[in-house]
């Protein structure tokens, strides 16, 4: 059934041969700097669908042909009957129809068809009220991080050790993973299907093997002689120090207390910093039996999350779902991507 937002724009998902008029729009609305804004390529790799739609629903003024508000997002998997997605941009001009962009967000789950509808990195202050009037779940996520023994930080701020748990739980053999086959041939995604978000071998591959621009290392958690759990880690250099950035947990996530050992090893014999895990929806005391603490509200300790430029100050990131069931991480959606 049309209303006055048909009257005035057509919705749809975009084509291939938007892409430029997209790219423009952010640099006009959202910020000109932005890789999305320049960098076409990255664009592609991101957005652009082997059929040649683009992840992106637009509003399309029927009399200017201009586009007038977008709202991007990113795939999970390419499983269309278990299909998630995270919202990527939300962007309206002004002087537009009041409501906008809610009404992009309304008609996203019926034009993707998805199963759920994600955000991570939400602003507390305008998208979160909305997702909540929307009856969507809301949460932010929890930062958790593992100091190395080293003496003096230069990228987080240490004013205390926290005291760690002392528990001992059965330690499981971690391993390095260097290729999409080499999961295929041990790590039976499938299994999660019902996890939301699910994410299929493709966009295992696609995030984090090819990706263009980072790179990341890919961990297999072994539970009775089968990889069961993979973890995934991105070094973060600043000047001449190096944090490690726990960006992605897939799979059974009560074998995490068991990594403490790969963690603590992994800490003393290369000199980083530190270790930080950006989650939602994970048991707390999993996160914490792996030998994790987590950064309070107004904290002394900072574990930085900005690095493009580097801000030494601690971030908060909000997430909300049409699951209240999701499990979030810091690589989900565009939140671990160059801007």
């Amino acid at each position: 059934m049309s209303n006055m937002f048909d009257q005035r724009y057509e919705i749809r998902l975009a084509k291939q041969d938007d892409i430029n008029a997209i790219m423009q729009f952010i640099r006009e609305n959202w910020n000109d700097k932005h890789i999305m804004a320049n960098n076409r390529s990255f664009f592609e790799y991101e957005f652009l669908e082997s059929d040649g739609t683009v992840n992106f629903i637009i509003a399309v003024d029927k009399t200017k042909k201009t586009i007038e508000s977008i709202y991007g997002f990113l795939k999970a998997s390419h499983d269309k009957d278990n299909l998630d997605i995270w919202g990527s941009f939300l962007k309206t001009r002004e002087d537009n129809i009041p409501l906008l962009g809610v009404e992009l967000i309304k008609r996203r789950l019926d034009i993707v068809k998805c199963r759920n509808d994600i955000g991570v990195g939400a602003n507390p202050k305008t998208t979160i009220p909305i997702m909540k009037l929307l009856k969507r779940y809301t949460a932010k996520m929890t930062h958790y991080y593992m100091l190395s023994d080293i003496k003096s930080f230069k990228i987080a701020k240490v004013t205390y050790r926290p005291e760690l748990n002392k528990k001992h739980y059965e330690q499981y053999d971690v391993i390095k993973i260097d290729s999409i086959q080499e999961i295929v041939d041990c790590f039976d995604v499938s299994k999660y299907k019902e996890n939301s978000p699910y994410k299929d071998y493709w966009y295992i591959e696609h995030r984090f093997f090819k990706h263009p621009i980072y790179k990341y290392d890919v961990y297999g958690v072994k539970f009775d002689n089968r990889i069961d759990a993979l973890m995934v880690v991105r070094l973060q250099n600043y000047e001449n120090r190096v944090a490690v950035r726990l960006v992605d947990y897939i799979g059974n996530r009560y074998l995490l207390p068991g990594t403490f050992e790969f963690w603590n090893k992994l800490l003393k014999n290369s000199g980083y910093e530190y270790i930080d895990f950006y989650c939602a929806g994970f048991e707390d005391y999993l996160v914490q039996e792996a030998g994790f603490t987590s950064l309070k509200d107004n904290d002394t300790n900072i574990i930085p999350n900005y690095f493009y430029p580097y801000e030494q100050k601690n971030v908060d990131i909000w997430v909300q779902s049409t699951s209240p069931h999701t499990l979030f991480t810091k690589a989900d959606g565009d939140q671990d991507r160059p801007n």
